[in-house]
């Protein structure tokens, strides 16, 4: 056997102890003998044991860093951390792989995607996950409007297409491309982060492209008790859209503005305050 190439593995976690080491159990099932992994997992302040069974857990290949913070940290700014470290410790790593702890991944999936990386040859390749009910949750995005924050998720496919973003629910960069790109928007504290990332890929000339097949389980966010739920009252939907995992004011029109323009930036920050108004 040849040389292993080195791939780094980036996931934050917060209280769902489960979850992560399920993410981890089915991605390391069956994991690559010509990949050399080393996790780097980031857990803010979690109470529940996870940093505990991070610890403890049995890498039989490779090894995992663990950087505890503290809660105040959520999606954006954990992942900065992550990412921080990759770049400035694991910068001899042939790929960057960046994934969420609620992931469960299918059988070979890593192999799939670096091949795909190597078969296209991509500086990304963005993983499409489905949900319980067999529908796509995250993956590769295209943008439907050229003025607007508009999107659609793009299908796993044999053909390769190019994606305009994605979300990084499960997303394979080259270390290159890693290193290149440098790290997510500090602006953000939860979302918004990974598109934002992605579109700075795609204004870079960044090949980035769907996944030929589905690369895990994964739920997507509920409307349910979210700031879109109409059952709720208006005050309540405005404290979960103004929550950091909600539409805050700050981060929605800090990314409308930086990636469209400053009348879509306005349009688009006034109008999830015009659907609570009016029930929509």
């Amino acid at each position: 056997m040849g040389k292993k190439e080195k791939i780094a593995i980036l996931l934050c976690c917060h209280e769902r102890k489960e979850h992560t080491k399920a993410c981890l159990d089915t991605l390391f099932e069956g994991f690559p003998e010509t990949l050399e992994p080393t996790v780097v997992a980031v857990d803010a302040g979690s109470t529940d044991g996870t940093p505990e069974m991070l610890q403890a857990y049995p890498m039989s290949c490779g090894r995992l860093v663990l950087i505890r913070k503290g809660a105040e940290l959520f999606w954006n700014g954990a992942m900065r951390v992550a990412m921080s470290y990759t770049a400035k410790y694991l910068k001899d790593s042939a790929y960057v792989f960046l994934i969420n702890d609620d992931v469960r991944f299918l059988p070979g999936a890593p192999e799939a995607l670096v091949r795909r990386l190597k078969e296209i040859r991509a500086d990304a390749v963005a993983g499409a996950t489905k949900a319980a009910d067999g529908t796509q949750s995250y993956g590769g995005v295209r943008l439907t409007s050229r003025c607007l924050a508009r999107y659609e998720l793009i299908p796993p496919s044999e053909d390769a297409v190019l994606c305009d973003t994605f979300n990084c629910n499960c997303l394979l960069l080259t270390g290159a491309c890693f290193l290149q790109m440098g790290n997510l928007d500090r602006a953000y504290v939860h979302s918004m982060g990974d598109y934002d990332y992605g579109l700075r890929l795609k204004k870079a000339g960044k090949i980035v492209v769907n996944s030929a097949d589905y690369t895990g389980i994964c739920d997507d966010n509920k409307t349910e008790g979210s700031w879109r739920d109409r059952t709720l009252p208006r005050r309540e939907r405005l404290k979960k859209k103004e929550s950091p995992k909600g539409l805050p004011r700050r981060d929605w029109y800090h990314y409308v503005r930086k990636n469209y323009s400053f009348p879509a930036a306005l349009y688009h920050s006034l109008t999830p305050y015009l659907r609570i108004l009016l029930g929509l």
